[in-house]
């Protein structure tokens, strides 16, 4: 059964709970450099299980996600209560061709626009951090909340990215 928006809300910023969202959106792509440093094309390209992305395809979303958040944060600053569109992750996976692109070069396009949207978030005003945008699927949603759900879904995908390429395991069946 898939989550809904709200459990997928509260998985989310669950990640974060207690840490520097901040913090971790700033280590995110040295932690991922880390973590594919040694990994093979192929062991890049491997799907854990049919249904589940690849390291590949999920560094891909990573750095098209930054940039719908790019999109989204600058939205909000320009016009606060703008509407907030969502996406179909799936489908920008399997229209994009995820799985054939270089992970390293993902990795790359992630770490530029993470940087720059840091670069945005570290010249906002006190009051900034609280425009908000309209997201279709979530409701009201602020700067500062968009900052925590970018940091608990970077911890979501570090994670996921460790499972896949931790020597000598099989990947957890989905429930």
């Amino acid at each position: 059964m898939q989550e809904t928006a709200q459990q997928y809300t509260q998985r989310i910023l669950g990640y974060v709970a207690g840490k520097n969202a901040f913090k971790v959106q700033s280590e995110t792509p040295k932690r991922l450099a880390a973590l594919i440093k040694n990994a093979s094309p192929a062991k890049s390209r491997k799907r854990p299980e049919a249904d589940k992305w690849s390291v590949t395809e999920i560094l891909a979303h990573l750095g098209d996600a930054e940039i719908v958040t790019a999109w989204r944060i600058r939205s909000i600053l320009g016009a606060p209560g703008t509407p907030i569109q969502a996406y179909d992750q799936n489908a920008w996976v399997a229209a994009g061709r995820y799985n054939e692109r270089n992970p390293r070069e993902c990795l790359e396009v992630f770490r530029a626009v993470r940087e720059a949207n840091l670069g945005v978030l570290k010249r906002l005003k006190p009051e900034q951090w609280k425009h908000h945008g309209m997201h279709a699927e979530r409701g009201e949603e602020t700067i500062e909340r968009i900052l925590h759900m970018m940091a608990g879904h970077d911890i979501n995908h570090l994670q996921q990215i460790e499972r896949i390429l931790k020597p000598g395991t099989r990947p957890k069946k989905a429930r």
